[in-house]
């Protein structure tokens, strides 16, 4: 049975993600894995700070038991939303590098998505400024799902997918394609042109990537949208269209973070509240 690996750093925000990812189990018929991973950090005999690292950090029993307690309160909301579907549920508790105890709890099982919260009520200002997060969508071999504070998916009607016409970006909007056909949504896919730009490689490699599409014999038709800067266009077009969901793969990701730098584009993100999910560059199979 697929399952959905949801993050847990045992705040509020993470309670949200994890009820937005009971929705999701919900609606896929899949199981859903609380987890949670402590930092490990050795502290000094004769450390000045150590007695008050060794009380901020939780010990494996207090740990666990912090686990096992969001997941009843998370069994309890299940219960209380009157689904038809009842996910399994399980807790895990770990201790050590997140990146490293991620990668080994993924390659033990092929998970449909991860879940994570954002800490603030702009997904995408958490995702490419928060280490957490980036170090998980580093690690992830599937879609990483970043739910921010106040944003839900129970009304989800409409995703909006930028694409630079990668390979990876193909596998996504197929992946988006399937996932339609459970959660009833629609996929507009888009691709920011800067104004003035006319690069003739871009324009081959756009073609060639329609031609897959036709190939492929799906009805998926591309948005080519222009702008000064593709931050600030793209979002508003998520505000313009009343988008409920921003996807991207990893490459786009990676571009993106490189533009947040610049002031325009964190004013423009913090109007940007609705949930990011990022797609690996490699996508497996499920």
């Amino acid at each position: 049975m697929k399952s959905i690996l949801v993050l847990t750093d045992l705040s509020k925000n993470a309670a949200h993600a994890a009820e937005s990812a009971a929705w999701l189990a919900d609606q896929l018929h899949a199981g859903l894995v609380l987890w949670h991973c402590e930092p490990k950090i050795p502290v000094m005999p004769g450390y000045a700070g150590g007695a008050m690292i060794a009380r901020a950090i939780l010990g494996p029993d207090e740990g666990k038991e912090a686990v096992h307690d969001a997941l009843s309160k998370l069994k309890d909301h299940i219960s209380g939303t009157g689904g038809k579907y009842k996910p399994q549920l399980s807790a895990r508790y770990c201790e050590g590098s997140l990146q490293e105890e991620l990668r080994k709890e993924i390659a033990g099982q092929a998970f449909e998505m991860i879940v994570i919260g954002a800490s603030t009520d702009c997904a995408a200002d958490h995702v490419f400024f928060g280490s957490d997060t980036w170090k998980v969508i580093e690690t992830a071999n599937c879609p990483v799902l970043v739910v921010p504070p106040k944003a839900g998916l129970d009304q989800l009607s409409k995703i909006v997918f930028a694409t630079d016409f990668e390979p990876e970006d193909l596998k996504a909007i197929l992946y988006l394609e399937e996932l339609s056909k459970t959660l009833d949504f629609q996929s507009e896919i888009v691709h920011v042109t800067l104004n003035g730009e006319n690069d003739v490689g871009k324009i081959e490699k756009e073609n060639a990537f329609s031609r897959q599409l036709v190939e492929l014999k799906r009805p998926v038709s591309i948005k080519e949208i222009r702008g000064k800067e593709v931050v600030v266009r793209l979002n508003r077009l998520c505000v313009q269209t009343r988008a409920d969901l921003l996807g991207m793969t990893h490459h786009q990701y990676t571009f993106f973070k490189r533009l947040f730098s610049d002031s325009v584009a964190k004013k423009e993100l913090a109007h940007q509240k609705i949930p990011l999910l990022v797609f690996p560059v490699y996508q497996k199979k499920s």
